[in-house]
């Protein structure tokens, strides 16, 4: 019993992971749409990067996805989309900011074992940016991006 317990809770998880990858790769050949995908790999080759006068270890993370439209009859149905995949797969807000029309909110969830994943969702009148990072990062190292 405990086995089947624990193959759901982890089937459960991969499929919270994977509704954001599934935004992402809806999108990635859209017209409008403009989206990155940099892997630990690539990441490793960087060492540190400086962000906001501060440095921050890209070994830290596993993978970074971006996702940018300034179509703006996109924007509304992407937005729509994320929020339902942030709200089924349970992620936290942790921060929100405006400034004039621009709002950026950040999300985060633990993924277990000193993972987490954190997506920056900024939102414009006519434009969206959707940064996706995973890795073994807090809270403090995404909110220096974010300043």
């Amino acid at each position: 019993m405990r086995r089947i317990i624990l193959l759901l809770v982890c089937v459960c998880m991969a499929a919270m992971a994977m509704a954001q990858d599934a935004l992402f790769k809806k999108y990635s050949n859209t017209r409008g749409v403009e989206t990155v995908f940099i892997s630990k790999a690539m990441l490793n080759m960087m060492g540190t990067v400086e962000v906001n006068d501060r440095q921050l270890s890209t070994k830290k993370i596993d993978r970074i996805q971006i996702m940018s439209c300034e179509r703006p009859s996109m924007v509304r149905t992407i937005k729509a989309e994320a929020l339902a995949a942030f709200q089924r797969g349970r992620y936290e807000e942790m921060m929100r900011m405006h400034d004039d029309d621009e709002q950026t909110i950040i999300y985060g969830k633990s993924l277990g074992h000193g993972l987490s994943e954190f997506v920056l969702f900024e939102t414009e009148r006519d434009e969206i940016n959707i940064i996706n990072i995973r890795g073994r990062i807090t809270l403090n190292d995404i909110k220096h991006l974010a300043d």
